[in-house]
């Protein structure tokens, strides 16, 4: 997981430092990071969004194949495979887009666990010594958290004359990396702020401005949860799980912004805010319902065309035949039923005896 983290880090962690050189504002440029790598994940979320839509709207005849088939699981198999074939459908199409962007949030969340080496670009050497000797002050815990070198900048910050052996230049440029975003310190955790019980200490830890991170988060993927479950039941409903998995969400980032630097914090925050806007953006665009109607139409038209096909299949394959009827047969015989197809149509019209054609007729 680290190995992921760090080789997409290296990328991103590049665009956070152009960000940082642009504002030279820590909160500001995790502000700006966020938004400018959700809309270079734009395409996919347009194609997941689309390919969503498309799964809802077969899902009545996965479910009546699922049904017909239950007990035959291979026959299963292959009927869906021929209704994917039919519609046109992948499955790996709406799950690409989503796999894609797990090792990019892995990246983006290396770049703000490690704002040394992103930010300031503090050689790996440097970072090794800093480390060991952060071990040895805060201990191994801190320094193999989830962020580690936020734990080894705010030993630092406490304590700068144990670092000397990093050199008076690195702990400079260490020391003057501010990383406070209106009023409030990214480098804190928030779970190492609040106390619980009825003491003083324990009434101000819960007033502690920090844990407004968390609750941001928490309520900005509430939000983001109650924006995607209405478009969704706008293209073809909700089931129970879809919805517990979506106010699971909520709950999860609420605890994990507690677990990690506020500076992950406010991207969780921030990624969740452009999120609902890009939905509601997308939506009107891509609206689902407009979209599911528009898939229902064609398929409604594709229908019709291969009836008509089938039709005039049938039509071809019957005047085909006549003419080949027609041309095994001799000469005389042709004039014969032409013959006689002639006199039926006079007795019709006016009214007079058919009368049967004889090979003297034909003289």
């Amino acid at each position: 997981m680290r190995f992921i983290m760090q080789l997409f880090g290296i990328p991103l962690g590049y665009l956070m430092w152009a960000m940082y050189q642009l504002i030279h504002s820590y909160g500001w440029a995790i502000i700006l990071f966020t938004i400018v790598t959700k809309l270079l994940l734009i395409p996919l979320a347009i194609k997941q969004q689309k390919s969503t839509i498309k799964l809802q709207i077969l899902q009545p005849k996965m479910q009546e194949i699922q049904a017909k088939y239950k007990n035959n699981p291979q026959k299963m198999n292959e009927e869906m495979q021929a209704l994917y074939d039919r519609e046109n459908y992948s499955m790996t199409a709406g799950c690409l887009p989503m796999l894609i962007q797990f090792p990019i949030i892995f990246g983006l969340l290396d770049v703000v666990y490690r704002p040394l080496t992103h930010l300031l670009h503090i050689p790996s050497d440097v970072m090794t010594k800093a480390a060991e000797i952060a071990t040895g002050i805060i201990g191994t815990a801190a320094t193999g958290g989830y962020a580690p070198e936020i734990s080894i900048f705010n030993s630092i910050k406490a304590d700068p004359a144990a670092y000397a052996a990093l050199g008076s230049d690195m702990l400079d440029k260490i020391l003057a990396f501010d990383m406070h975003f209106l009023g409030l310190d990214l480098s804190i955790f928030p779970n190492q702020v609040i106390t619980f019980g009825l003491s003083g200490e324990a009434m101000a830890s819960l007033l502690n401005p920090i844990i407004l991170i968390p609750i941001l988060s928490g309520g900005t993927a509430l939000l983001m949860s109650l924006v995607t479950m209405r478009n969704a039941a706008g293209a073809a409903g909700n089931n129970s799980t879809t919805t517990i998995m979506m106010l699971m969400m909520p709950l999860m980032s609420l605890w994990f912004t507690f677990m990690v630097p506020a500076g992950a914090g406010l991207y969780w925050t921030i990624s969740n805010v452009v999120a609902v806007g890009q939905t509601m953006v997308m939506n009107h665009f891509w609206n689902p319902k407009e979209i599911a109607e528009k898939m229902k139409a064609e398929e409604e038209a594709r229908k019709e065309r291969e009836r008509q096909e089938k039709i005039e299949a049938k039509k071809r394959a019957k005047e085909q035949g006549r003419v080949e009827e027609e041309a095994a047969l001799s000469q005389k015989e042709q004039n014969r039923r032409r013959l006689a197809e002639a006199r039926r149509r006079n007795a019709e019209k006016y009214g007079d005896t058919y009368v049967e054609v004889t090979d003297d007729d034909l003289k």
